[in-house]
């Protein structure tokens, strides 16, 4: 999937136009009686761009890929195991702007792009089990890391990665870019600096409407033909048990934990920054969780989601898998649900669902004074309950506080990212007139100045990893049907 198509996929939340238009001013408003920061700018392109190397070209890695800028970060090499994937990156970086035809190294072994002393860094986009033995080889040869989330499969893969980064004084990064996001700076030092009131709640959501199918995007016969020749291409050789197993590995338990650890996590490291301190984000204390396989083959009978180009064989036993219920077959729930219950009388509810898009995907602060409304990565609103405004929003903070809140070590050093004053993230027309997938481009060019001029790591391994724990309990909270107890482990 394309950028642009990513973007146009990303309905936005329902509220009508007139609520929309209140409540992004609203926000605006709220930002504007913040103590003023220093704009930032990325230093790191005039010491050179950084070499990268590429590990996993499939969707999620060409979204990374046309996301880079080679100014900051230059693709020299690039490695995976499917040919398919191995063409259209190779087209993706091209058309990128990075290295093309014999200058571009391409790898199907990880171990050996690891190797390659032309590459100083590599950006992993490969299934979820094989984030933590990749990004571990990867340092161990001396390469910085930005892997996507979750970080890894384990706890103690996450604690592994985070002691071998500091063993060879490399630069772990993981791919929550709210982060990066200045929409999110913003509800952040508003929350901090009490505009918010108490905040004792926040409601997050990511509901789609699909399958999660990735056989789905295989659109023509030579596309299908490059990963389904036996003669080219045999999967168990990667630990695989078929093709169905590779390309779905999002629906299978021993290579995923499903939305638990692709969307959740996402989530679930913004509230732990949010009610966090200055010593740091924050753990949940506890979590309860419900959810299961519920969708089947004929809730998408009268539902034309994608144009299916696929032999009629392999349609029926697509079909058969989808609906078995077995351990075997699509191990992982199309619907979660949970509440993480944080110290200082907190709450986040959760819901991730296959079966309605309403909504889409958002985070609703609510405080005794106002509510924040973060959707789809570019929507920002802001809603006051009653008899409140940003003026006495802020008397009253500043009547509790003898001094601002300093927001957050990053800040101290004044090189964080600040781009929450940027006039093109927060003062444009619609939502914003940032993409959805903006946030990409700002934390990759994060990642190359904090390698080439040492600014901030706004996600690094320890703020990673608590993300991971939480979500990882969730799962057993949905597993046990129990409430499970979170204790930090680092």
């Amino acid at each position: 999937m394309a950028v642009d198509e990513l973007n146009k996929s990303r309905s936005g939340i329902q509220l009508t136009e007139a609520d929309k238009a209140i409540g992004r001013r609203n926000f605006l408003k709220a930002a504007a009686a913040l103590p003023a920061v220093g704009a930032f700018a990325y230093s790191s392109a005039q010491a050179g761009p950084l070499k990268v190397g590429v590990i996993g070209t499939g969707m999620e890695g060409r979204i990374l890929v046309s996301a880079m800028n080679p100014k900051y970060t230059y693709i020299v090499a690039m490695c995976d195991i499917r040919p398919d994937n191995q063409v259209f990156g190779k087209w993706t970086i091209g058309q990128a702007g990075h290295a093309v035809g014999d200058a571009l190294r391409v790898y199907t072994d990880y171990r050996d792009i690891c190797r390659d002393p032309e590459v100083e860094a590599v950006v992993i986009a490969t299934p979820l089990h094989t984030h933590a033995p990749i990004a571990i080889e990867a340092m161990k040869n001396g390469k910085h890391v930005m892997t996507e989330k979750t970080m890894a499969y384990t706890v103690d893969e996450c604690l592994e990665m985070i002691k071998v980064s500091k063993e060879n004084n490399v630069n772990l990064q993981v791919g929550h870019m709210r982060f990066y996001n200045p929409l999110y700076w913003d509800a952040f030092r508003m929350m901090k600096d009490g505009l918010l009131g108490n905040v004792y709640h926040v409601r997050a959501m990511w509901h789609r409407n699909t399958d999660w199918n990735y056989w789905a995007h295989i659109e023509k016969k030579s596309y299908f033909d490059m990963i389904n020749d036996k003669a080219q291409f045999d999967p168990t050789k990667y630990g695989y048990k078929d093709l169905m197993h590779m390309v779905n590995w999002r629906w299978y338990k021993e290579t995923s934990h499903g939305l638990w650890t692709e969307l959740c996590s996402h989530q679930i490291a913004i509230t732990n920054w949010l009610f966090g301190d200055e010593s740091g984000d924050v753990l949940p204390t506890s979590v309860m969780a419900s959810g299961g396989k519920y969708k089947t083959w004929e809730d998408f009978e009268n539902f034309n989601l994608y144009e299916r180009n696929w032999p009629d064989e392999d349609e029926q036993e697509w079909r058969r898998n989808y609906d078995k219920k077995d351990e075997n077959n699509r191990s992982i729930s199309d619907h979660v649900y949970a509440i993480f219950e944080y110290p200082e009388n907190r709450t986040v509810t959760y819901s991730a669902v296959q079966s309605n898009s309403l909504d889409n995907c958002y985070e609703q602060i609510m405080g005794t004074y106002a509510t924040i409304i973060l959707a789809n990565e570019n929507e920002y609103y802001l809603f006051w309950e009653p008899g409140w405004d940003e003026n006495k929003a802020k008397m009253a903070a500043e009547g509790v506080k003898a001094t601002q809140t300093e927001v957050s070590q990053e800040d101290k050093t004044g090189s964080a990212f600040q781009a929450h004053v940027s006039a093109k993230a927060t003062g444009g027309g619609g939502a914003s007139d940032m993409a959805p997938t903006e946030p990409y481009k700002w934390e990759l060019m994060g990642f190359a100045d904090t390698i080439k001029r040492g600014a901030p790591n706004l996600c690094d391994g320890k703020r990673a990893m608590m993300a991971a724990q939480a979500v990882y309990a969730a799962q057993e909270a949905l597993q046990t049907q129990k409430k499970v107890e979170i204790k930090p482990v680092i």
